[in-house]
């Protein structure tokens, strides 16, 4: 994920031109791991996890899944897709209920391949890492045109960062998005969270519903009972 930076000076990479849907860059190989035939039956797996039924939420960057497990207990009638490309997710797979699915992949490319247009009740983004690299740069217009492909009619994507170099980006990639009501959250919170009350730092968060332009939601894309 590039090299360690320092939060409250890092300034966000210059984006490079944006890629096709059909060849989403980034770590983990991007969008064409998917097309690898040793990798069929974990697409397979995610593709029946994400098929039409129940409400359906997805937190991106979940560290070792911690919030997103509480989450799957608290609201079992929501089934939680996490998504982290870093190894500390594995051991939280082992953990998971039914209704969660954590994987260590790419969320984008995850999004782009895996996860049906209008799925999505709600999307976490919560403390993205600042990279020097412009390809793992996370909040980007390009993850916003994506979201509001996977996105319910009625669907949030609720973002936070103690990075002041996130809130242009942030701006940047969901302009024109409405602010939302921030959807409910468990007890449980993350290893981030946790450092940022303990050193007094500043929190932004963001709540976006999905903008009027989108493409309408299909059918069989339920709301989340909780969250």
């Amino acid at each position: 994920m590039g090299r360690p930076v320092d939060p409250d000076t890092w300034i966000p990479p210059a984006l490079p031109a944006s890629p096709g849907p059909e060849a989403i860059r980034g770590t983990l190989h991007g969008s064409r791991l998917y097309d690898q035939p040793e990798h069929a039956a974990f697409a397979a797996r995610v593709r029946t996890f994400c098929a039409p039924g129940p409400p359906f939420a997805m937190e991106i960057g979940v560290d070792r899944g911690y919030r997103l497990l509480a989450h799957a207990r608290r609201w079992p009638e929501t089934r939680w897709l996490g998504v982290e490309v870093r190894r500390t997710v594995l051991a939280a797979a082992e953990a998971a209920p039914d209704n969660a699915l954590l994987l260590r992949a790419d969320a984008r490319a995850v999004l782009a391949c895996l996860v049906p247009e209008g799925r999505l009740s709600r999307v976490d983004i919560l403390f993205p890492t600042p990279s020097t690299d412009p390809r793992h740069l996370l909040l980007t217009p390009a993850l916003a045109r994506l979201l509001a492909t996977r996105l319910t009619a009625a669907g949030v994507v609720h973002l936070a960062s103690d990075v002041p170099g996130m809130i242009g980006l942030v701006e940047a990639a969901f302009a024109g998005w409405p602010a939302a009501p921030e959807p409910p959250s468990g007890p449980v919170r993350s290893r981030r969270e946790k450092v940022c009350e303990r050193e007094g730092r500043r929190v932004w968060r963001w709540t976006f519903g999905r903008p009027a332009a989108s493409e309408p939601t299909p059918p069989g894309s339920g709301q989340p009972g909780g969250p």
